[in-house]
């Protein structure tokens, strides 16, 4: 009986320092257009021409249209590829940069398949 309780003790000592730690990194995350946003311009199913924002520096899946509810995942694994083939959504990026009025246009290239989200 001591055993289950200071497991369960133990669990939720480990449960409280995971929110604590994800609390205090949830601000710099939050907001993909603050001081270390980094921008994406693209042509995307449904939307035309769009800037795509992201709170850097960071590796994410995910790049929020600016102005928008909606988000665009990127092709990082094989269940968003199938699904972005399956709903025929793509987007081809044209530029990047440290504002979306300063991108960098890239050459040309394909379109990439992308699964949009919150439309």
């Amino acid at each position: 009986m001591r055993e289950q309780t200071a497991s369960k003790r133990l669990v939720a000592v480990l449960a409280s320092a995971v929110a604590a730690a994800l609390i205090g990194a949830v601000p710099v995350q939050a907001d993909p257009t603050g001081p270390t946003a980094f921008y994406f311009s693209a042509t995307c199913t449904g939307f035309g021409d769009v800037i795509l924002t992201n709170a850097g520096p960071s590796q994410t899946a995910a790049l929020q249209v600016l102005g928008s509810t909606a988000v665009v995942l990127l092709p990082v694994n094989r269940g968003i590829i199938a699904k972005a083939l399956a709903n025929g959504t793509s987007c081809t990026f044209t530029g990047f940069g440290p504002s979306p009025d300063d991108l960098t246009p890239f050459p040309p290239r394909p379109p990439d398949p992308v699964v949009i989200t919150g439309t």
